[in-house]
């Protein structure tokens, strides 16, 4: 309709300014009528009218955002879903049923299909492919022209199959295709196909996504096969021992190293599978994300909330390509610990909850930011002052309370840190460890005596200095508790800042 009013006042002006240009061509070297002066003006008010339809109109509104944050949140309740039905022991038929329903999910696809090597995914041949909104002869025409024409490394994603060299002259009925393969360390065990009806629908973030989750859902799968194998072959013993391999493997084993600090960890199960997780993320701009929890609890339970937590630890921590700024990439650790505290009230037994401290350090601006999360107090040297202390800083452990008022009892706390300053994070395996008569603890006077005795040596001996106390104090006394030491220290000659 307004583009109709437009129009027709367009021609009344032309119209109107037609007839007095006409009129003064009529009488020209003459006055001009008052006529045509009424014309003229009724012409200037047409134009006038025009104008103002087609800059004074309401501005069209903007195109909504892609919700990443929702996207996220979803991907991180898909791993999950897959942690929680390892879990259970379920069969490796639905999960990968389960997976191939959430990466459709992640990403909104239309149809997909899953097809998987049954002499590594522990399946029979009847179940090796998986579909979704998808005809089996459907798939079987993809797959072969797919085969015919295979992409080049690296290249995922096809952003119109109506011009792939094995479908042209043939339109398909889906034009986006995401072509997934799944790759644990050993073994291929299939590729995941995701298709859109409209061509160019995939996108890079799209692939990240799929990228992180099907690692972590990769993950899930391994353990659940290998706990399956210990329950067919081995005794319970040998299980627990599968288990602590499947637990170490997620233990970092190769320390950030940089030009700004020291890192030295040390890590130890009461049982054969603990509840103590760390783990360190580089960030953009120069920073570092350290992460250190404790599962309350023991065993193959606590080792499996554990893994969950490593899962969402990464997937949290993914850049946000909405951000406004660089600092706006990546969550700031108040915020990181209420969106944990979502998720995990989806798996957590009502008796289970997390202690956990995430540190981000920005060494190029010489400075850290952490919360807290009901976690052991940080004990810290700081070299201009020649003073030890604890950070005492407010905080609630992860699943004690279940809904949004969680966020308000969890704040960051900013520090400025100085060449050769020390910090030492732990659990609290290392404060409680028991000694003398068995009810004696070593507490945190003890912990800190030892820093004051040691913070001018290097990380990696501060560590042993730490433990080798440890270990005469509880001597005789068998380890109660899983331990974790973490000591960072920042060197004592920093470099330049890049310019």
């Amino acid at each position: 309709m307004r583009h109709q009013l437009l129009y027709v006042g367009f021609l009344l002006a032309l119209l109107i300014g037609g007839v007095a240009v006409g009129n003064l061509l009529a009488d020209r070297g003459t006055e001009m009528s008052s006529w045509t002066s009424w014309l003229l003006l009724l012409a200037a008010l047409g134009i006038l009218a025009v104008l103002a339809k087609l800059f004074l109109r309401p501005a069209a509104p903007a195109p909504a955002e892609t919700p990443a944050v929702p996207r996220r949140h979803d991907e991180i309740l898909s791993l999950q879903r897959l942690a929680q039905i390892v879990q259970r022991g379920q069969t490796s038929a639905e999960v990968y049923r389960v997976l191939l329903e959430s990466a459709v999910q992640t990403v909104r696809a239309d149809a997909a299909w899953l097809d998987l090597d049954p002499s590594h995914t522990g399946i029979d041949e009847t179940n090796a492919t998986q579909y979704y909104h998808l005809l089996p002869e459907q798939a079987d025409t993809l797959r072969t022209g797919l085969r015919a024409y295979l992409p080049k490394a690296g290249e995922y994603i096809t952003n119109d199959l109506n011009k792939h060299t094995a479908f042209v002259g043939t339109p398909q009925a889906f034009r986006s295709l995401i072509q997934l393969p799944f790759r644990g360390l050993h073994y291929n065990y299939g590729t995941l196909y995701l298709l859109k009806a409209e061509p160019s629908t995939f996108n890079g973030e799209d692939l990240n996504i799929l990228q992180t989750f099907t690692s972590q859902a990769v993950l899930s799968i391994e353990n659940l096969e290998l706990m399956r194998t210990s329950l067919e072959n081995q005794r319970t013993q040998e299980e627990l021992k599968i288990a602590s391999q499947v637990q170490d493997s997620l233990i970092p084993k190769n320390l950030p190293t940089d030009n700004w600090f020291d890192i030295s960890s040390h890590s130890l199960a009461a049982k054969e599978v603990g509840g103590d997780f760390y783990d360190f993320l580089h960030l953009q701009g120069r920073r570092l994300a350290v992460i250190i929890g404790d599962v309350s609890g023991k065993g193959v339970t606590a080792a499996f909330h554990m893994a969950q937590m490593k899962g969402i630890f990464h997937s949290l921590m993914q850049e946000n390509p909405l951000a406004r700024n660089e600092r706006d990439k990546f969550p700031v650790p108040s915020k990181f610990m209420a969106q944990a505290n979502t998720a995990l009230s989806h798996c957590l037994e009502k008796s289970s909850f997390i202690t956990s401290s995430l540190y981000i350090i920005d060494y190029e601006q010489g400075g850290f930011v952490f919360a807290r999360a009901g976690h052991c107090h940080t004990l810290y040297y700081h070299a201009l002052r020649e003073e030890v202390f604890y950070f005492q800083s407010a905080g609630l452990g992860l699943g004690i309370i279940r809904n949004e008022s969680y966020e308000k009892h969890i704040k960051n706390q900013f520090y400025d840190y100085s060449p050769g300053d020390v910090m030492v994070i732990y659990t609290d395996g290392i404060v409680e460890a028991r000694g003398g008569d068995g009810t004696d603890e070593y507490g945190e006077d003890r912990l800190k005596q030892r820093l004051e005795e040691s913070y001018f040596q290097e990380a990696e001996d501060i560590k042993s200095f730490i433990l080798d106390d440890l270990n005469g104090f509880t001597h005789g006394h068998p380890i109660h508790d899983d331990q974790t030491l973490l000591v960072i220290k920042f060197k004592s000659a920093q470099p330049l800042p890049l310019a």
